[in-house]
């Protein structure tokens, strides 16, 4: 596939250069019949870990949640950087709103070249305190339109993206992005609501 090709070589063209970024495509869809995930439905699956904030098992992509991925390598310093970030992000959502909010941690590379044991250990180092896994082809982050790191991107929980950015982003950016997606959703939601009790008049 042309576009895993593309994703698999700036892989290892990233990791020298720290950061750089291609846009690769639109909002992906995840409709049963047209999503382009690994899932029956085309949603992702993401190995994820036992660490800190982490349960060793598979975690899907959407979750039915709004969500905030972050796409990581260890060996890059602007990710390094964008970890306390997103720490910060991560512990003012989850203090304003609870579990409304899913964060996941995923890096570019595979369990062969970081073993779960390594990732444990820099994810703690670093902060991090939610699910992490692999997405070694970067095909997540491809569907999103982006192919390096650090990537934060916050979807709606259908997992279509409202917003995201290549490079460090300042915790309240994403707090805010976050944010208005989650009022976005309960407008929706509310006027759903007042749309299914509203009865149609009827003709005398």
């Amino acid at each position: 596939m042309r576009r895993r090709e593309i994703v698999a070589g700036l892989g290892s063209v990233g990791a020298l250069a720290g950061a750089g970024g291609l846009l690769l495509g639109g909002v992906p869809s995840f409709g049963a019949d047209s999503g382009p995930g690994n899932g029956d439905d085309g949603s992702y699956t993401v190995e994820t870990i036992d660490a800190r904030g982490s349960e060793a098992g598979t975690l899907p992509v959407p979750t039915g949640d709004v969500m905030v991925l972050e796409f990581f390598v260890t060996g890059c310093g602007n990710c390094q950087t964008q970890m306390p970030k997103v720490a910060e992000a991560y512990s003012q959502l989850a203090t304003d709103h609870g579990d409304a909010v899913t964060f996941l941690g995923i890096t570019f590379q595979s369990s062969d070249n970081k073993p779960p044991a390594e990732l444990r250990d820099w994810w703690r180092a670093h902060g991090g305190n939610w699910p992490v896994g692999y997405d070694p082809m970067g095909d997540i982050a491809a569907s999103y339109g982006y192919s390096s790191y650090p990537t934060t991107i916050v979807t709606d929980a259908d997992g279509e993206k409202h917003w995201g950015k290549l490079g460090i982003t300042e915790p309240d950016v994403i707090v805010d992005h976050v944010e208005s997606v989650l009022e976005t959703s309960s407008d929706e939601t509310t006027n759903s609501s007042v749309n299914a009790n509203t009865t149609e008049p009827t003709a005398d």
